[in-house]
């Protein structure tokens, strides 16, 4: 009886034990999972990350704005030079400012200029503006001789003229486009005039009213005129103020929007 009695007592605490062991297995389940198995629930979920936003696509530069006339504008933008010389003597009609023609379609323009200058206090006055071809053809004539008479053969005479007065032909001044301008503190067609107080004032105002510094110093092998900071063509205004402000000479304009002659 007594032995039983031990049985009864071991199997009681065996039983305890086991349900201890149970118990403290089911709080902690890593001891029953294999080495490198998931447990489902064992570590808090990882944080959802936001989804991609794609980066905005830069914003295009702005293509430049270059100014086009019209056809019926396209007079303003006509050349001659020894690069493109005209086939003929070019018509135009003209207008007089101050004693000499113009075109008439740009007449207003030059005598506004004018005008505005001397209200400055800057003594402007025109020299030279539209020109015959036979005029023309006299002017070169008359320095190819002084070149002459300086001991250069009448070929070299030719070529070193043509950079100072142009052959006939091939002189902005037969368009009636061209106007020379003098001062009456500086009376010299040279680069003197650079250094007066009406050069500055050109420079600051002369497109507001459509002109251009026709032949710029450094442009001498594109226009085939050496600089003449007295020599200011009429473009327009829209075009006078792009050509100045990019620094280009009338024939980058032209080459830019396909109006260069071949």
């Amino acid at each position: 009886m007594e032995m039983n009695r031990w049985k009864q007592i071991g199997t009681i605490v065996l039983i305890v034990i086991l349900t201890f062991e149970l118990a403290w297995l089911g709080e902690n389940p890593w001891v029953l999972t294999p080495k490198g198995a998931l447990v489902e629930n064992s570590a808090p979920p990882l944080p959802t990350l936001p989804e991609e936003t794609p980066a905005p696509s830069p914003t295009p530069s702005p293509t430049p704005y270059i100014p086009v006339y019209d056809e019926d504008e396209l007079w303003k933008l006509a050349i001659a030079s020894i690069y493109y010389p005209l086939e003929s003597e070019y018509e135009v009609e003209t207008s007089i400012v101050e004693g000499y023609f113009f075109d008439a379609r740009a007449a207003g323009a030059l005598q506004d200029m004018l005008d505005a200058a001397r209200a400055d206090g800057v003594s402007l006055y025109i020299t030279s503006a539209w020109r015959s071809r036979a005029y023309q053809a006299e002017l070169y004539e008359n320095r190819v001789y002084r070149f002459q008479l300086e001991g250069y053969s009448r070929e070299e005479a030719e070529i070193i003229g043509a950079t100072v007065v142009a052959r006939p032909g091939t002189s902005e001044h037969e368009l009636g486009l061209s106007t020379d301008l003098l001062t009456g503190e500086y009376q010299v067609l040279d680069s003197g005039f650079a250094e007066t107080e009406a050069y500055a004032w050109l420079q600051e105002h002369c497109t507001e009213f459509g002109f251009i510094e026709r032949y710029p110093q450094g442009k001498g092998e594109l226009t085939g005129i050496i600089w003449e900071p007295w020599h200011y063509r009429y473009v327009g205004q829209e075009v006078a103020q792009y050509i100045s402000e990019n620094g280009l000479c009338l024939e980058e304009y032209l080459a830019q929007v396909g109006l260069l002659p071949e």
